[in-house]
């Protein structure tokens, strides 16, 4: 696969709406409400807290890239959705006479947030959601590269999830994280350049804390190794499919280098 470069980067989680205000480590507590601006004031009051957030974190890294919202094409990857919306349509079904919310309902779906970030900037190019559990971000990151290398000059990549509330286990997730990613087929100057893939015997990255659960954490060393310019590897996890006997877990090792 050519190298892709990283023209653009996002991030929103509670007290830290942009990358600079990640990485300079201390929370602003009046930062606990995405603005997601490319959505218009109505159609983001009917978005779910993890559409805002996802599209949050695209409009940051397509403002950085200097891309126009209408005409990328784009990869969402979530683990676990819009989980807090299909559980509370089942509360609703159980109360009075069970009735829906038609906004709940079509809130519910897993590319909800590809869906309204599309409508909004009057965007057709092609859109993929994806799930995944440990190979979240590995597979995504593999996708969006994968339509740069199809012919597509650039793609925008969009991982995010909140924590799983009762009556499911939360895993010790304790904040929600969106984080994006813009990819390019032209490398000059670029942020960073992902230069190639390659299997190795390398522990892969874990979720981190605060995130606990929430596999999209993953992504945070490779979003920080391209902020602070450090050409090196970031392993993520990645099943070996070729292996015969089946089952045996690998990982992919993304290399960086200082466009």
């Amino acid at each position: 696969m050519r190298p892709v470069g990283v023209r653009g980067l996002g991030l929103w989680t509670p007290g830290h709406a942009g990358v600079s205000e990640w990485l300079g480590g201390v929370p602003d507590p009046a930062r606990h409400a995405p603005e997601a601006a490319l959505l218009d004031g109505g159609v983001r009051r009917r978005a779910s807290s993890l559409t805002r957030i996802a599209v949050d974190a695209l409009g940051q890294a397509l403002e950085q890239a200097g891309w126009d919202a209408a005409t990328r094409p784009s990869v969402w990857a979530t683990a676990h959705g819009e989980h807090e919306t299909a559980l509370a349509i089942l509360e609703m079904m159980h109360q009075g006479e069970g009735k829906l919310s038609p906004t709940r309902f079509h809130n519910s779906v897993h590319n909800t947030a590809s869906g309204y970030a599309s409508i909004a900037a009057g965007n057709r190019a092609p859109s993929t959601t994806l799930t995944g559990g440990p190979e979240l971000v590995a597979s995504a990151l593999l996708e969006a590269w994968c339509m740069v290398e199809a012919g597509a000059p650039e793609a925008a990549l969009v991982l995010f999830d909140e924590p799983v509330r009762p009556p499911f286990d939360p895993r010790g997730a304790r904040q929600p994280l969106a984080v994006a990613f813009c990819l390019s087929a032209r490398t000059a100057g670029a942020l960073a350049v992902l230069t190639r893939w390659r299997r190795d015997a390398v522990a892969p990255v874990k979720p981190i804390d605060p995130f606990g659960g929430l596999y999209v954490s993953a992504a945070l060393p490779l979003l920080e190794r391209v902020v602070q310019g450090r050409p090196g590897t970031v392993a993520l996890e990645v099943e070996d499919r070729s292996a015969v006997s089946g089952g045996v877990i690998g990982c992919v090792d993304v290399e960086l280098a200082a466009s």
